[in-house]
């Protein structure tokens, strides 16, 4: 049996009678390029959800906000001691809500779409609605 060296750039290889039998190659180290198509797709799938579930967030944020300053601008109206502009007010957030949560609802069907991780379509955000605090809040510490 007749066996020559050779050497490549990094590898050594022997050769036995016109079979290569490769001497310094781990085999467990392979990477497959069906590995790497698994790694990019993983990849994908992560960062779309990542957003996914950012965006869910910063909506029910968003609701929670408005709600809360629906409610309580609510209180007043009950009891009659709300203005003119704060019963305004309420009835201007009322559309603004509604909108939010459309979005949370359009967002939660994101991932039935058939390339949702690798090219998912958003929904538009409604836009965030200024709500000011109350401003005798702001001139008064708290006791």
């Amino acid at each position: 049996m007749s066996k020559a060296f050779a050497t490549g750039s990094a590898t050594s290889i022997w050769y036995e009678r016109g079979r290569g039998i490769m001497s310094n190659i781990d085999w467990t180290k392979l990477i497959t390029k069906e590995m790497k198509e698994a790694v990019i797709a993983a990849r994908m799938l992560a960062d779309a959800t990542s957003a996914l579930n950012s965006k869910n967030g910063a909506a029910a944020s968003q609701i929670a906000r408005i709600q809360d300053r629906i409610e309580t601008l609510g209180y007043g109206i009950e009891a009659g001691e709300a203005t003119e502009q704060e019963e305004a007010e309420a009835a201007a957030l009322a559309p603004v809500l509604k909108a939010w949560k459309a979005y949370k609802y359009a967002l939660g069907k994101v991932t039935a779409q058939p390339t949702w991780h690798q090219a998912p379509v958003w929904p538009v955000a409604p836009a965030i609605p200024e709500i000011a605090a109350a401003p005798m809040l702001l001139e008064e510490p708290l006791a």
